[in-house]
């Protein structure tokens, strides 16, 4: 009751039916029903003048109270609720928003399928290269080593692609430029002198023909069934390998299981994340510019010192004719010949001669080396020609568009693969080395001329392949292209690849010494086969 006796209060209490006032002489309020009370009283504003509260009971105050906490505490939830809808828009559009701001910032953290390929390397290519430092063979570490550096470089090349929009040809060959020299070094390694004396050649073919799987990036819409045919092409030695040492050497039954696994998840990745092809950013920036921002790679070797000019001589051209164009002053500077000097007045005229003659070395005369044309790489259809030349370690060149009229000319490759698709009248591989050459079908021929250890693989078929000043090329023939015919000259170290169903291919070297005799006054030459 501490509560009714506080001071009185100026307002005036209005029900439905009479209005009561509070006024000082008036007698206190009787108590009034609790439902009544709720339901007629309302409040307005009254007169200034000091007036007697309208008092009720401590029962209705309490009821009264509660439904007005309570039609407040319902009001408070409606609030927080909308303020709780409000605030996961905001977050929400906050979210959307941060890949692209982040995009332009130098603190971004990979993207998620970079990260996804960053887990593959972690779990199968760093164990694949312990396994192979267990082998202790120099060339297979040295080999897996570059196939890590690869795939590290690869992820960079990737890293890129999420945040930078589809650049054109010139800088895509740029930005390949790394993981295709990597490609080319483990490509060498097998094909290297070295690893004709390894104790682990079905490893070292292994890797090499694996590795042409990390060319996935530059096919289009399916680069998933690329990466399993390289796998498939890694398998044919890897099992061989199973097969040896199955049992008696985990060392290299995990070396195969990590490469191999490797490969499998790889398609994965590509299936999931790159589909149709490589997925770049429509929204990103310059990869160019993104290709610039990366951390450098190790810095080139100082340049030489450069050599001292050479003093000049007397007998420069550049003085004597400088010194003709004096005109009447060109004797100026002759020493005038004495009568002591003269040879005749001379008594000891023998001295003149010295009793050693010091031989003086000739000049070396340096012929200067041709400095090495690098020009740019080429790929273009010219007419009815397709052109591919000055390649360097790119092994996933495709020429999907084909007909029958067009003619295929390779020139200047290095550590290359070039497929040929469908069907072509003539295909020419001039000056190339560590080449390969898969085609489908050939009307006419496939000609090889001046080149170093090249691949030549028919698919179908081919009526003719013509073999000249060539050092190491491997021909791989299918059961449709068995009448082949193959002609060679002045070249050596040839090996035809007959197929084999249990083998895969069987190979066969093309003669290379023959035996001539004289019969009846006429040339008899045969294939010798005694060395």
């Amino acid at each position: 009751m501490e509560m009714l006796n506080k001071p009185r209060a100026k307002y005036r209490y209005e029900f439905k039916n009479f209005t009561v006032c509070s006024r000082a002489s008036e007698p206190r309020a009787t108590e009034i029903e609790d439902e009544r009370f709720s339901e007629a009283c309302t409040t307005v504003a009254g007169p200034s003048e000091e007036r007697q509260p309208f008092f009720v009971s401590s029962k209705s105050i309490a009821m009264s109270l509660e439904n007005a906490i309570s039609a407040l505490s319902t009001q408070l939830n409606t609030v927080l609720s909308r303020l709780e809808q409000i605030e996961g828009k905001i977050a929400s559009g906050a979210s959307a928003s941060a890949p692209a701001a982040a995009s332009s910032g130098s603190g971004e953290g990979p993207s998620p399928a970079v990260a996804e390929y960053q887990a593959l390397i972690d779990q199968y290519v760093v164990p694949f290269v312990q396994s192979a430092k267990t082998l202790e063979d120099p060339l297979v570490a040295k080999q897996a080593e570059f196939f890590l550096e690869a795939t590290n470089k690869q992820r960079d090349f990737l890293s890129i692609v999420s945040k930078s929009k589809k650049p054109d040809d010139t800088t895509f060959q740029k930005l390949l430029g790394p993981t295709s020299e990597l490609m080319g070094q483990i490509t060498g390694v097998k094909e290297s002198k070295e690893s004709r004396s390894s104790k682990n050649p079905n490893n070292l073919a292994t890797v090499a023909e694996g590795v042409s799987a990390l060319g996935w990036v530059c096919i289009a819409p399916t680069p998933g069934p690329h990466v399993a045919e390289s796998r498939g092409s890694a398998e044919f030695y890897s099992n061989r390998i199973l097969k040896e040492f199955k049992g008696n050497n985990q060392n290299q039954v995990d070396f195969v299981t990590h490469f191999v696994n490797f490969l499998k998840e790889l398609q994965v990745f590509v299936k999931k994340n790159h589909t149709t092809g490589l997925s770049w950013n429509p929204r990103g920036g310059d990869a160019a510019s993104a290709s610039s921002a990366a951390p450098a790679g190790a810095p080139s070797a100082p340049a030489p010192a450069a050599t001292a000019a050479p003093t000049k001589s007397a007998g420069d051209i550049t003085n004597v004719f400088a010194a003709l164009n004096k005109g009447d002053g060109v004797t100026s500077g002759l020493k005038k010949v004495t009568n002591d000097m003269k040879s005749k007045n001379n008594p000891n005229k023998s001295s003149v001669v010295p009793s050693e003659i010091k031989p003086v070395a000739a000049a070396a005369t340096k012929t200067a080396a041709k400095p090495t044309v690098t020009k740019p790489p080429k790929f273009s259809l010219e007419g009815n020609k397709w052109v591919v030349e000055y390649q360097v370690g790119n092994k996933s060149l495709v020429i999907s568009e084909t007909e029958p009229k067009h003619t295929v000319y390779i020139y200047k490759c290095q550590n290359s693969v070039i497929k040929v698709q469908g069907k072509v009248n003539a295909i020419t591989l001039d000056d190339c080395s560590k080449t390969s050459v898969i085609f489908e079908d050939v009307v006419a021929s496939f000609e090889v001329v001046n080149c170093k250890s090249v691949e030549v693989q028919v698919e179908k078929s081919v009526p003719s392949i013509a073999v000249d000043k060539t050092s190491g090329i491997q021909i791989f023939l299918a059961e449709t292209s068995l009448h082949t015919e193959i002609v060679s000259s002045k070249s050596d170290s040839m090996n035809v690849l007959l197929p084999d169903p249990v083998n895969g291919f069987e190979e066969k070297p093309i003669p290379e010494q023959y035996k001539t005799v004289v019969k009846n006054r006429t040339l008899v030459t045969e294939i010798n086969s005694h060395v």
